[in-house]
């Protein structure tokens, strides 16, 4: 017969597992590489829902190309994401951070409407298959200055450069399975602001927004809601929310490229210190 102890002991153990666990990890302490600087570098994935539009010409020429829906007419509206990241801490007082966001939605629809991309006609009721693939490196420099009940308020600016390419593959006026490809890139100098709050137990929450609307070009819009969590020595958990607008006009041709996407979304990551 099973000992009535076993349950006591086994929990017993339990806990001293876990005491010296804990015990060990906040005698640890972080490795630095440098004694001004804390650095981390590391992966978040994510889930996005896409939306937008699109009018795609072939070079200027007035009716080769008609505004397109991402999400009603295609049915690329969702998407996972993919970003990696490496992010700095400089005398508790300078923020650097580096990014690369990558995503690829896509759709397969029998299309409700005539649809003209890039000097091709999609017909009424055609099946098309639709990727819509987007990149989008981003470096941002904030520095800290001045602290309001904990919160670090930080002024940022920088750079983001985005490249979207769009492919439509499906029955059109040339054949039944023609693919037809088009990408597009756009660089935007930024300004914004950065909220952290450093909390106990090694938790952290950090609000940043940047944008820049651009007369010329078009404008762009970030948005991060993040708590970060170190649960180790040099390891961080990261959970977030975030939001990434951008809306381009290529001038270089009489009859412009242009293009709008609105990704919104849950990520979830790891880091690692150094």
């Amino acid at each position: 017969m099973r000992s009535k102890k076993a349950p006591i002991f086994l929990a017993l153990l339990l806990i001293l597992v876990i005491d010296v666990f804990v015990g060990n990890a906040l005698a640890q302490e972080p490795f630095t590489l440098t004694p001004w600087g804390r650095f981390f570098s590391g992966i978040e994935w994510g889930y996005q829902w896409l939306s937008g539009d699109f009018i795609i010409p072939a070079g200027g020429r007035p009716g080769s190309g008609a505004r397109i829906l991402v999400g009603p007419d295609l049915g690329a509206d969702q998407t996972e994401s993919v970003k990696v990241f490496a992010d700095g801490k400089i005398f508790d007082a300078h923020y650097l951070n580096l990014d690369y966001f990558m995503c690829l939605a896509t759709g397969l629809k029998r299309i409700q409407r005539d649809l003209i991309f890039h000097n091709r006609l999609y017909p009424e009721s055609a099946l098309v298959e639709t990727r819509v693939d987007i990149n989008w490196l981003r470096f941002m420099y904030a520095f800290k200055l001045l602290e309001i009940q904990s919160w670090n308020i930080c002024p940022a600016f920088g750079a983001h450069y985005v490249r979207c390419g769009v492919t439509l593959n499906g029955e059109n006026e040339e054949g039944p399975n023609t693919s037809n490809t088009r990408k597009l890139d756009a660089v935007f100098p930024t300004l914004g602001i950065q909220a952290r709050f450093p909390a106990p137990y090694g938790i952290d929450f950090k609000v940043e927004w940047e944008g820049m609307h651009l007369i010329t070009l078009g404008l762009i819009s970030y948005l991060d809601v993040t708590t970060d969590w170190e649960i180790y020595p040099d390891v961080r958990l990261s959970f977030g929310f975030t939001n990434r607008l951008v809306s381009s006009v290529e001038d270089n041709q009489e009859l412009n490229n242009e293009w709008f996407y609105n990704l919104t979304g849950f990520t979830g990551g790891i880091a690692f210190g150094f």
